[in-house]
């Protein structure tokens, strides 16, 4: 290492990498004084020594020098907070990037770093540091300093698991009053009833907004609540949530499923409503409603047809039946256009595999096929279908690209009439029919898109 300075000088070196080896702490001092553009790149332990040397030495050049030469890159290492906030204080141009895993601050060290918030970008904060550094801000009304704040953490603010008391809500409302617009992560976590309502008009500064579902369900009673403003909290209810609505087991905290609190929710008529409501506020035409793992009473699905064409809906296999049984209505008219709606909502699959089909639910299957522009994929696999169900079937299955009616009960009574639908001009791809009680397979040999065994 004593001849790398003299190389320095006579080549043009832009970086050194030197984590494949240990280097004394001396070594490095020497280079901190090279004077040309020079990026060091060595091993965490190194990073620390060399930090504690310029804390000591509380030189100027020689601080300015490190925090150049290294990018502002201590993210490698675990420093002391006193290391740290000298760092920032000496920084003059350098960006300086600390891994808050490493480098846990007390609440005094947070309220020193407040306001260096300029300076420093924060990796992995925490939810705890992110509440108590909006707390700080808030106690100060240091407005200033919250867009210094949201920047450092990456304009995210990551509260969730967190239980919010009055004033933890009025130092995240006055965070978003004085935001960019930032990520809002809110998974998980408690807020009061009450305060709510400040919340949502400031949904406008969130570009992202996660929250589990039974959050999500208060969200939308509030925004379907308010006699003003109703149209515009819904829209920007709808944008934060990226057009989004889960209601899914997906949201559900690790800890609840282990209470066993991961049970499917039950969705009442009043919960439909609210979704409902907050949908036809929208003029967005294209929300995502997740109902996986929830019970909906007929009642409530019943309330979604009259925005169905505003959706992409991702229902459970029960519920799709709810759905089908609900499409039948007084009017041919009011039928048809129930069909149409829910073939648009459910997209280009249909899956009702391993979910016994009777006549009625055939039929208005039937209907829904009947307004479909085509499918890419319709799987009626182990449905428990008779040749008689299939009879209903029939005409409309050529719309789907695969067509999955294995393990069921078809016999050989269908046999023509399945071929006779594989040579018309439709979408059929590839029909799966193994697993049923049709005995002669000839017929299907000469038509590659049957799968049959």
């Amino acid at each position: 290492m004593s001849s790398v300075p003299s190389l320095l000088r006579l080549w043009s070196v832009r970086r050194l990498d030197l984590t494949e080896f240990y280097t004394q702490t001396p070594s490095l001092i020497t280079l901190l004084g090279h004077n040309g553009p020079l990026s060091l790149k060595v091993l965490p332990e190194s990073v620390e020594q060399l930090a504690a040397v310029v804390f000591e030495a509380q030189d100027k050049d020689l601080t300015q020098s490190f925090l150049e030469k290294l990018g502002g890159d201590l993210t490698s290492c675990s420093l002391d907070w006193e290391v740290v906030l000298y760092l920032l204080q000496r920084s003059t141009q350098d960006i300086i990037t600390v891994d808050l895993r490493k480098n846990k601050p007390s609440e005094r060290n947070i309220s020193d770093c407040i306001p260096f918030l300029s300076k420093v970008v924060f990796k992995r904060p925490s939810t705890s540091f992110m509440m108590s550094a909006i707390r700080e801000v808030y106690r100060g009304r240091a407005s200033d300093c919250v867009s210094g704040l949201c920047r450092s953490a990456g304009h995210a603010i990551n509260l969730n698991t967190r239980e919010l008391n009055t004033v933890d809500c009025a130092a995240l409302c006055f965070t978003l009053q004085h935001s960019e617009p930032v990520k809002l992560n809110l998974l998980w976590t408690s807020i009061p009833p009450e305060e709510m309502e400040n919340i949502l008009p400031l949904l406008h500064k969130v570009s992202q907004l996660s929250v589990e579902r039974r959050l999500l369900l208060r969200f939308l009673y509030h925004t379907s609540s308010q006699s003003q403003q109703g149209a515009a909290s819904a829209s920007e209810l709808l944008r934060a949530l990226q057009h989004r609505l889960d209601l899914s087991s997906s949201t559900v905290d690790l800890s609840d499923e282990e209470q066993g609190e991961s049970e499917a929710l039950l969705l009442s008529v009043e919960d439909c409503r609210a979704i409902f409501t907050v949908l036809g506020l929208s003029p967005h035409r294209e929300t995502q409603l997740i109902l996986r793992d929830c019970e909906v009473e007929d009642g409530g699905l019943d309330l979604l047809f009259p925005v169905m064409e505003r959706l992409q809906l991702r229902p459970s296999k029960a519920q799709l039946l709810q759905l089908l049984s609900l499409v039948p209505v007084g009017s041919e008219r009011g039928t048809v256009r129930r069909a149409e709606a829910l073939c648009g909502a459910l997209g280009g699959e249909l899956d009702i595999s391993e979910t016994r089909l009777d006549h009625r639910a055939c039929g208005s299957l039937a209907l829904v096929l009947g307004h479909s522009e085509g499918l890419s994929e319709l799987d009626l696999s182990h449905c428990q279908l008779t040749d008689q169900h299939l009879g209903l079937l029939l005409s409309h299955l050529h719309k789907a690209q695969v067509l999955d009616l294995s393990h069921n009960k078809i016999t050989d009574a269908l046999t023509d009439r399945m071929v006779q639908l594989a040579a018309t001009d439709g979408s059929n791809r590839t029909v799966r029919l193994f697993g049923n009680c049709i005995k002669d397979t000839t017929p299907f040999e000469n038509e590659k898109r049957f799968e049959i065994w």
